[in-house]
Formats: C-alpha cells, structure tokens, sequence
C-alpha cells in the first residue's frame, strides 16, 4: 500500500516537471532573453532531467535541449559540452523512442552550436 501511495504522490510532480520543461521551451521561444542572463542554471536544470527515470520527463528535457539549440543557437555554445554528454549517455542506454528523440536533439544542438565548438565537444565525448 506505501509503494501505491508513493507512485501517486510522484505522479503530479512528474506533471509539474514536464509543464516546467514545457514552460522552459516557451520562454526560449518567446522571451529568449529571460533565459540567457542565466543559461547555465536553465541548462544544468534541463539536462539533470535527461536522466529522468520516468521517460516522460525525460523525453521532455531530450526535446527542451534541442528547442534551446534551435532558438538560441551559439548562444548554447557554453552548454554543448554537457548537452553533449548526457545526450550521447542516453543513446546508448534508453527505449528506441528516447534514442530517436535524443539523436534528433543532439542532430539539433550540433546543427546550431559554432561548427568548431561542436567537434570540440563530440570529439572530446567521444575519447571519453
């Protein structure tokens, strides 16, 4: 009965992250400049719910990463190193459809970033 209990009692906060990760992609769409005077706070929030165990939020966040690449281009420039690393984790580890959403994301954020911050990045991902 606890374990119920418990389920139902997460299940509103995992609703709340996915409106604040929803909310995220709103603000970058709309009021961008919300979100740059504290980007890295924005961006350490997101990716921290990649790893999210419920694979809704974290499609969520997969999804909110490429939105900020897409709106704020080389401004995520500072944020590819760890967009990068908790996207390429996820590859390997998740469902085919967070492996789709990832690489679509990762294809975003490579897409948007300054061409040699993203082989930086990759590069460096990638020997680790």
């Amino acid at each position: 009965a606890a374990l119920v209990e418990r389920k139902i009692n997460l299940l509103p906060f995992r609703e709340l992250k996915e409106k604040g990760l929803f909310t995220i992609q709103h603000l970058a769409g709309s009021h961008s400049e919300v979100l740059l005077c504290r980007l890295g706070e924005v961006c350490l929030a997101v990716t921290s719910e990649v790893t999210n165990l419920s694979s809704k939020v974290s499609c969520s966040a997969i999804v909110t990463l490429g939105e900020l690449s897409v709106t704020l281009k080389k401004d995520m420039d500072s944020e590819m190193d760890e967009g990068a690393r908790v996207l390429l984790q996820m590859v390997s580890i998740s469902p085919e459809f967070v492996q789709k959403a990832t690489s679509q994301s990762l294809g975003i954020l490579v897409e948007n970033v300054t061409p040699a911050r993203a082989m930086t990045a990759l590069m460096d991902m990638g020997v680790k």
